[in-house]
């Protein structure tokens, strides 16, 4: 008996995968590296670079201090934002609630990364335009 199982994926999950691959690293090995670092849990604390579907390169910032975890970036953007609710409130186990995901190139619009920057109430997401150095948010 051998031990491959037969697996059908949409494109969607096939060109995520292809995304994520690695140079010598069989689709197998990318699972099982996504599943251990928590494929839809958080992936990035900080700043991250974004190229959109758009064209914009967009670098966006958190600052940690101010995330109160409203989650309304969550809401908007949740291909880009993620939070960690036990990193909440007076049990924290960590000072860095909201992540952002990895995001592939060109599959979220900047208008959506910027109203979700804008929806946050603590002021925690900012936004700018590495082309042009303009802070988007806050401006």
């Amino acid at each position: 008996m051998s031990d491959e199982i037969e697996v059908s994926l949409n494109r969607k999950a096939y060109e995520k995968l292809n995304w994520a691959k690695k140079k010598d690293e069989s689709f197998s090995d990318v699972v099982v590296r996504l599943v251990s670092t928590k494929l839809d849990g958080l992936q990035r604390r900080g700043e991250k670079e974004i190229l959109t579907s758009d064209e914009k390169k967009l670098e966006l910032r958190i600052d940690q201090s101010r995330c109160m975890g409203a989650e309304s970036c969550v809401a908007l953007a949740p291909e880009v934002f993620a939070l960690d609710e036990s990193s909440l409130g007076t049990g924290r186990r960590s000072e860095e609630p909201l992540a952002m995901r990895e995001v592939m190139d060109k599959t979220v619009a900047s208008e959506t990364i910027i109203r979700a920057a804008q929806s946050c109430p603590y002021k925690a997401i900012f936004v700018r335009d590495l082309e042009t150095g303009e802070e988007i948010f806050p401006e």
